[in-house]
């Protein structure tokens, strides 16, 4: 059984100093650094990726050559073994000191392990869910989190997707935490949804690979109600799409 409470499934490509710096911020802000662990997958032609580390985080490290975006996030998340999942980037920066607390109190509110919960990344907010955390559960439920088809874009807006899906079979799993910082230092265009034709041709790709998974998305939906309804354990009713804990406040840092 694993002693790990979250795997943060990192890739990164020849920007070390990038990711220095999201170590660095990890290890400020994380109550216990010894109960997660780094999913590290860098590009096998990346020379000084083989050498990002730090003293005080657990790094499980993956490599490969021109895979998609969907493709790392699988085999990251295959190798991963926390009790909660995180998609992160290495233009990132956690912010909030005792994050891995404050969002362990919500996901702990639904022990059917059905929740997205995410921080406010200083850009979207709780339009979209830009550095997302699951139960492990809900990562089998929607199939190692998203498709091998995605090359670089929409990952986000196809988890956001599945949720508002599971929102309209009744049943409110989307957890937005204001308080708790995970900025993100870097934006790129393919985040928003908006219509292909606007876009570079590598985004527009992925725009329509989303358009053609929206039927997909709802059978997960599904997949999770009908899970929800079997174990038939309901949280307290609150707000899906802000919840705030008192000890966010005290724990934003400077």
């Amino acid at each position: 059984m694993t002693t790990k409470d979250y795997s943060l499934l990192l890739p990164t490509r020849d920007r070390p100093g990038l990711v220095k710096q999201l170590f660095e911020s990890i290890v400020e802000t994380t109550s216990e650094p010894d109960r997660l662990e780094i999913v590290l997958y860098t590009d096998e032609e990346d020379l000084q990726g083989r050498e990002i580390g730090h003293p005080l985080l657990s790094i499980t490290r993956l490599t490969g050559k021109n895979e998609t975006m969907g493709s790392v996030t699988r085999r990251c998340y295959d190798r991963s073994q926390g009790k909660y999942v995180m998609l992160i980037n290495d233009d990132m920066i956690f912010r909030t000191k005792n994050w891995d607390k404050i969002a362990l109190e919500h996901l702990l509110k639904f022990p059917d392990g059905v929740a997205l919960v995410y921080g406010n990344d200083l850009y979207y907010g709780k339009r979209m869910p830009t550095f997302p955390i699951f139960p492990r559960k809900t990562c089998e439920l929607m199939d190692k989190i998203c498709s091998m088809q995605y090359k670089k874009h929409c990952i986000d807006p196809h988890v956001l997707d599945v949720f508002n899906c599971l929102e309209k079979l009744g049943h409110h799993r989307r957890v937005y935490m204001p308080r708790v910082i995970f900025e993100h230092m870097h934006y790129e265009i393919g985040t928003l949804m908006r219509d292909p034709g606007d876009f570079p041709a590598s985004d527009a790709e992925d725009q329509e690979i989303y358009f053609s998974l929206a039927g997909h998305r709802q059978m997960i939906a599904m997949k999770m109600a009908e899970h929800i309804e079997k174990i038939g354990m309901t949280p307290p009713s609150h707000s899906p799409y802000q919840v705030e804990s008192g000890k966010a406040v005290a724990g934003l840092t400077k």
